[in-house]
């Protein structure tokens, strides 16, 4: 009996890795069954992650607890940023049942761009959405975190509106669809769009902060296709070496 129970518990650690991004490669299973056969009560996993733009490097480690009924729970993940030009970011992301950042989140957040997420409001108690991103500009917390910038919905951001301000073209509508779910995650999506009176192929990148899209050639380079409302443009220093084309899916 107490074999199923490990068991499970392990299949329930690797399934909850597995959904939050990390993947099930066999390092990081061997890792996770070493330490939960250890005495150690609480025990920390590294791990890393191919999903970062071109010429920067993630680390994670994962911290667990074990207590004294004998659960064993991932309370949270360490991300470290390196960026190619030798900067590095980190920020601690909590885990729960409530709410998580993935580890693809994480790294879109470390990269400057903005998710969208779900969280309990503290004033009204009921769930509620925002765009949220790294403030870089703003020191950091007592516990090495950066403070976020949270755009909430009566903000006004629209990213379907966004989408069609932009005059993205789709071949299918489904497409269109997948393409904004995979903007609000913060990824940087491959799209077509109209370009003097042509259509061109490229990238975008939502940016709530100004209610609009930033659109790039297939190379990264900006261009001006897709002005801000109000001229409110404030693109982020290094963004150009912090992007790479992301699937439409998580």
């Amino acid at each position: 009996m107490e074999t199923q129970k490990d068991f499970d518990q392990v299949q329930y650690l690797k399934d909850q890795l597995k959904y939050l991004g990390f993947g099930e490669g066999e390092q990081l299973h061997k890792d996770l069954e070493k330490a939960i056969n250890s005495k150690d009560q609480q025990f920390e996993i590294k791990t890393g992650s191919d999903k970062a733009s071109p010429g920067n490097q993630v680390d994670f480690t994962l911290k667990f607890n074990k207590t004294e009924r004998g659960g064993i729970f991932l309370n949270s993940y360490h991300a470290k940023l390196i960026m190619e030009n030798s900067e590095d970011r980190s920020h601690n992301f909590p885990v729960s049942r409530d709410n998580n950042f993935t580890a693809k989140e994480a790294i879109n957040l470390l990269e400057g761009r903005s998710v969208k997420t779900e969280f309990l409001n503290p004033k009204t108690k009921e769930e509620a959405t925002a765009f949220v991103q790294f403030d870089f500009g703003h020191p950091k917390t007592e516990k090495g975190n950066y403070y976020f910038q949270n755009f909430y919905e009566n903000y006004g951001v629209d990213t379907a509106k966004i989408v069609d301000k932009a005059e993205l073209v789709f071949d299918k509508p489904e497409w269109k669809e997948n393409a904004i779910k995979s903007l609000e995650k913060g990824n940087i999506v491959k799209v077509k769009f109209k370009l003097d009176d042509s259509v061109i192929e490229g990238k975008a990148v939502l940016d709530p902060q100004n209610r609009n899209l930033k659109l790039y050639d297939n190379d990264m380079n900006r261009l001006n296709t897709n002005k801000p409302l109000e001229g409110l443009e404030q693109d982020h220093k290094h963004e150009k070496n912090n992007v790479k084309e992301q699937s439409i899916k998580r």
